[in-house]
Formats: C-alpha cells, sequence, structure tokens
C-alpha cells in the first residue's frame, strides 16, 4: 500500500486537511494527528480525499472520532472529493448519512458548517 501524506492548513473559519494515499490501521495514527492539529486551528473541519486510494475501517474510525469531537465541540466536518472505493466503504457503514460529502474544499468552505 501506498504511504499516506496529510496537510493541514487554514482556509478562512475551517481547516482543511488534505489527505493522500493510504488509511488503514498502519497509517491511521498520521491522520489522527493531522485532525489533531486541524482542532486547534479550527473547530470546523474539511478533509480533503481527492488524493486517499484506500480506506479502511481504522480510517473509518479516525473518521468517526473526528466526527464525534466536533459535535461535542460545537463544530462542524465535511469530507470532499472521495474516490469511488474509499466512498463505497463510507456509503457501507453509513457514514455518507452523518458527514456531508462535497465535490472540492471550496465547495464545502461555501456551503458553510453543516
Amino acid at each position: 500500500m501506498d504511504n499516506l501524506r496529510v496537510h493541514v492548513a487554514p482556509s478562512g473559519a475551517y481547516a482543511v486537511i488534505t489527505v493522500a494515499g493510504d488509511v488503514d490501521a498502519t497509517t491511521t495514527g498520521q491522520l489522527h494527528e493531522a485532525v489533531t492539529r486541524a482542532r486547534e486551528i479550527s473547530a470546523h473541519l474539511v478533509l480533503d480525499l481527492a488524493e486517499m486510494s484506500f480506506m479502511d475501517s481504522a480510517g473509518i474510525r479516525v473518521l468517526l472520532d473526528a466526527l464525534h469531537h466536533t459535535q461535542t465541540q460545537g463544530g462542524s466536518i465535511a469530507l470532499t472529493g472521495p474516490r469511488p472505493s474509499p466512498r463505497k466503504v463510507m456509503e457501507l457503514v453509513g457514514l455518507a448519512g452523518h458527514i456531508p460529502i462535497y465535490d472540492s474544499p471550496a465547495e464545502a468552505v461555501a456551503a458553510g458548517p453543516a
């Protein structure tokens, strides 16, 4: 599997986490750390998944933890651009019904907090 690369940057009132590569049990620590850094920037998170090629149940767990934390802190979370395979996993576990999915980070930011 590919290495995971994550980048966190502010975008207006949001923190955008760009994820590239595979999210699995061996790389979720990196994603979790990125989410923690992003929460220091803003309570409103956007995860840009356009370059994420794979996500397993460990990655879903990180997203669920991020969702729970943002909800309890009055924030929001949105996902953008997931490829077909990771998107199908998100839909199968019901995550897509709890976290809005947009085509791009710009679209998510323009839509405002969910």
